[in-house]
């Protein structure tokens, strides 16, 4: 008997235009109705995930940052896992070395030196999982995010580093050159303490490694008395597969890499086609 639901946004719960439909919405609610848990599990930082979830009138736990930022229902800190401070230098260093962009994740604001590499990092994901969405849309999404400071453009993330290198939750990379993608990748993944994923193909999201959304979601369930092999995870890519690997039941979206399908129990329909909804109404009626 499913307990507990754990939802991705980008590529699965959320429209192309980054709302929820309102067939998802009515499935969520009649999901805690039956008294399941459900709990966003997501790459984004807080405010960039509550935003949809508040504005659909949702009441949910979250899993931010593939896990470094875990919060309960009224948005407070569960818990925070920073990446080691000690590696910050050498991550940067790979990514400076193969020409490629990143951001840092620091308490609920996003850094960035070009804010342009945003809005076309979203334009990317959502090419990756063959949705097509206005620019200006996301133009005016990303810009609106300025506006309430939760992106902010620096000029160097020298001094940042120097003053909060150990409040740093994720390194979010991103380029259109796949060469340069993979040699980084390959050379973040030896380094043992951290958790390299991605959810998209152009881009590597870099956390600790105690920070990934399978140890969230597992540690939550346990703290509400549930088994793993009593949560579904709904999600579409790479940062989803360490949730994946240990819930009893794993669902992919339509739009998924093929990878991610043949990890999971089975697949549903695309993130436009209210697969979360129809994957949640099959579980609610069996």
């Amino acid at each position: 008997m499913i307990r507990l639901i754990a939802i991705d946004m980008d590529g699965t719960l959320l429209a192309p235009d980054h709302t929820i439909s309102e067939k998802n919405i009515q499935a969520i609610r009649a999901a805690k109705a039956r008294g399941i848990e459900v709990v966003i599990a997501t790459g984004r930082s807080y405010p960039e995930a509550h935003g949809p979830v508040g504005d659909a009138m949702l009441t949910t736990a979250y899993v931010c940052l593939n896990g470094a930022d875990v919060r309960d229902e009224a948005g407070n800190i569960v818990s925070a896992t920073y990446l080691p401070e000690e590696d910050i230098s050498k991550i940067t260093s790979i990514l400076d070395h193969e020409n490629i962009h990143y951001e840092l994740y620091i308490d609920e604001s996003i850094y960035t030196i070009n804010v342009e590499e945003q809005i076309q990092m979203f334009m990317h994901l959502a090419e990756s999982i063959g949705q097509t969405v206005p620019e200006d849309s996301i133009r005016q999404e990303v810009m609106g995010r300025v506006e309430q400071g939760i992106i902010r453009q620096v000029e160097s993330y020298d001094e940042m580093i120097t003053l909060r290198g150990h409040e740093i939750y994720k390194i979010f990379a991103v380029s259109s050159q796949a060469d340069n993608l993979q040699r980084a990748k390959e050379q973040l993944n030896s380094i043992q303490s951290l958790a390299v994923s991605s959810s998209g193909i152009r881009n590597i999201e870099i956390n600790n490694t105690n920070a990934q959304k399978g140890i969230a979601i597992e540690e939550y369930a346990k703290q509400k008395g549930i088994s793993m092999e009593d949560v579904m995870v709904i999600g579409d890519s790479f940062n989803d597969v360490s949730m994946m690997e240990r819930a009893g039941y794993s669902v992919a979206m339509e739009n998924a890499p093929n990878e991610i399908k043949a990890l999971c129990t089975e697949t549903t329909s695309r993130s436009d086609q209210d697969g979360v909804a129809l994957a949640i109404e099959k579980v609610l009626n069996s």
